[in-house]
């Protein structure tokens, strides 16, 4: 019944199996055909600043990175159709005609404390810190529930966030199962915890409290479409929530200059009056690729399955494979 209801629900997100498709050729000879190709068009499309010691502005940052985006979409074949599960990712604001579009573990809920001040939902005396997170979750108007959603997404400006697709995911492990997330209405021990414990130890016992880093990894980087808890927004690919292969947007930041890129675009939205600086997280989760507590517990054929199912975000986004330091 499960599974039935699972081949449902893709079905009416992907009705005509383009994502499933693209899925499909991820074969460990076909990843590799692809890396090669990709560092070719890398080597060629290579930007130079003007000067070895030069620091490109966040705009200059974006503007690079837009550019390798089509790159990659192109290079990789990605053209994605816009859902409304891309645009349960997506707030907005008519007055200022912007839309941004949020990945979890890349400071969402800071961007969305300070969506909350921008939009009115609280004061402007208010300190964002204090905004509880259950609020931040489920207060903020969403795209997909939006009338002319397609004439907003066509013309209003657009901004995302990525990171490093290793260190998101660390965070999200860290976070969700390592820990316990007493805030959040999903049990992520007993709705995916307890699947992994199951599915490669063929128990329970645990309740899904001790499922290890590589055990994680292993349930996340299985290749095909993936099951509900697999494709949990924590973790599924960058480019599926916010499809920059299919929406152009003008500004695209990184998580590992957020606080640079951040305070640009809300001087880009000329919104410092409302917001005088983008706040810090109130509960960050320190996620290094290379700490060899997670590290070490992978090994090479983990890695590689890895970099295989998130290889449209390693490439698309610029970022180093997890064995170059």
């Amino acid at each position: 019944m499960e599974d039935k209801q699972q081949q449902d629900h893709n079905r009416r997100e992907d009705p005509d199996g383009r994502w499933r498709m693209m899925l499909g050729w991820r074969s460990m000879k076909q990843t590799l055909v692809i890396l090669a190709v990709f560092i070719t068009m890398l080597l060629a499309s290579y930007i130079v600043f003007p000067y070895e010691s030069y620091v490109p502005t966040p705009k200059e940052r974006s503007e690079v990175l837009k550019t390798h985006v089509k790159d990659a979409c192109r290079t990789l074949n990605i053209s994605l159709p816009v859902n409304s599960f891309m645009m349960a990712h997506m707030h907005y604001d008519d007055d200022r005609k912007i839309i941004y579009c949020f990945i979890p573990k890349v400071a969402c809920t800071s961007w969305k404390r300070v969506w909350m001040k921008l939009t009115g939902i609280v004061t402007p005396e208010t300190n964002l810190s204090t905004i509880a997170r259950y609020t931040v979750h489920t207060k903020l108007p969403l795209l997909a529930s939006a009338k002319d959603k397609s004439l907003k997404l066509d013309t209003y400006k657009k901004f995302m966030f990525v990171r490093h697709p290793f260190d998101r995911v660390l965070s999200a492990y860290k976070d969700k199962l390592e820990n316990f997330d007493k805030e959040s209405a999903y049990n992520f021990h007993k709705q995916v915890g307890k699947k992994i414990e199951k599915k490669y130890r063929n128990t329970t016992m645990s309740q899904g409290h001790n499922i290890t880093f590589s055990e994680f990894i292993r349930f996340i980087s299985e290749p095909g479409w993936g099951s509900t808890e697999q494709r949990n927004e924590h973790w599924i690919s960058m480019h599926e929530i916010c499809n920059p292969c299919g929406v152009e947007y003008d500004f695209i930041g990184k998580y590992e200059t957020i606080k640079e890129d951040s305070n640009y675009v809300l001087d880009w939205l000329g919104v410092k009056d409302v917001v005088d600086g983008f706040p810090s997280s109130d509960r960050p989760f320190h996620a290094r690729r290379y700490d060899p507590k997670y590290f070490n517990q992978l090994d090479q054929k983990a890695k590689l399955e890895f970099f295989s199912k998130y290889l449209a975000d390693f490439l698309a986004f610029n970022y180093d494979f997890l064995g170059a330091k």
